[in-house]
Parts: structure tokens; sequence; C-alpha cells
């Protein structure tokens, strides 16, 4: 193992066992709607013109996953911003499908992601 995986790892696992004793509640109440809601700022810092964009998605009121991250381009236009971010978001939804797949969880339908 590399000098910088080793440090990465040692990282990983000292976090890990300093949360132990933490987790995340997940309500039962909700269903099993996929909502992921996302949002780009345009004119990103007056620094270097790189936008920020970011997501969060829902399985029913639970908050599964987030992001928000500075681009690597400078965007042209808003619309570019934005279908960036889209792009994003929609990455999410088949990995959440799979999750919920893998937990079994019935009533599930694939058609029923927002992108908002």
């Amino acid at each position: 193992m590399k000098v910088k995986e080793s440090s990465a790892t040692h990282r990983v696992l000292g976090y890990l066992k300093g949360t132990v004793g933490q987790g995340l509640l997940f309500k039962r109440n909700g269903g099993t709607s996929v909502e992921i809601y996302r949002d780009a700022d345009y004119t990103g810092s007056v620094v270097n013109r790189r936008p920020t964009s970011g997501y969060c998605s829902f399985i029913g009121e639970n908050l599964v996953t987030w992001r928000s991250k500075k681009q690597n381009v400078v965007a042209r236009s808003s619309a570019e911003v934005e279908f960036r971010s889209m792009a994003q978001g929609i990455c999410e939804a088949p990995w959440i499908k799979g999750i919920l797949d893998d937990l079994k969880v019935q009533n599930y339908r694939p058609n029923n992601v927002k992108l908002r």
C-alpha cells in the first residue's frame, strides 16, 4: 500500500472509531418515493468564476445523499451550469434504486423520481 493510501486509510478508520455511537435515523412514514433536489450558482467565485452546484436526495422524508461541489470548468451560460447540476442529481437515481433493491423495498417504482 502506498503512503498516501495508508494515511487516508488511517484517517478513515480513526473517523469510524470515533463515531461508533452515531448514526442516521430513518422514519417509516413518507413512503418510498424518491425526490432529488438540485441547485447551481452560475456566478460562482468572483476570483475564478467557477460555478458551484449541489444536490440532495430523499427517500420519503429521509435525506439519504447530498453533495455540493465547485465545478472544475468555467461555464459559458447559466443553462450549462443548470444542466451539469441536473446531471449530477440524475446520477444518484440508479444508485438509490440499487440500494432500495438490495434492501428489498416493496412498492418502489423507478418512474417516481422527481428532479426539482
